[in-house]
């Protein structure tokens, strides 16, 4: 089956939008991280490493959703191409 882009629909919109927020924690996070002030104490850089790796987490399952969801579309439109093509029909494959 050719590669087909199916339009984003509202629920789709909504996970890029949460995915695009928490992408733009995990940018402010890193960059603080790599360019940091000279008053940040190691405690306050440990706890920022930290809240990094919990927005990257939150930030990979926020794309895993929009994947799940994006495979759930195409398997929805996959059902119907399958029970209209003669090439999964019965007589086609006796």
């Amino acid at each position: 089956m050719p590669d087909i882009t199916l339009p984003r629909d509202d629920e789709e919109r909504r996970l890029f939008g949460v995915y695009e927020a928490s992408s733009a924690k995990e940018h402010s996070a890193a960059s603080k991280l790599l360019n940091p002030n000279h008053s940040f104490s190691r405690p306050a850089y440990m706890k920022l490493l930290g809240d990094l790796r919990a927005i990257r987490t939150e930030c990979n399952e926020d794309m895993l959703a929009i994947a799940a969801h994006h495979r759930e579309k195409e398997r929805q439109v996959d059902i119907p191409i399958r029970a209209v093509s003669p090439a999964h029909s019965p007589a086609h494959n006796s």
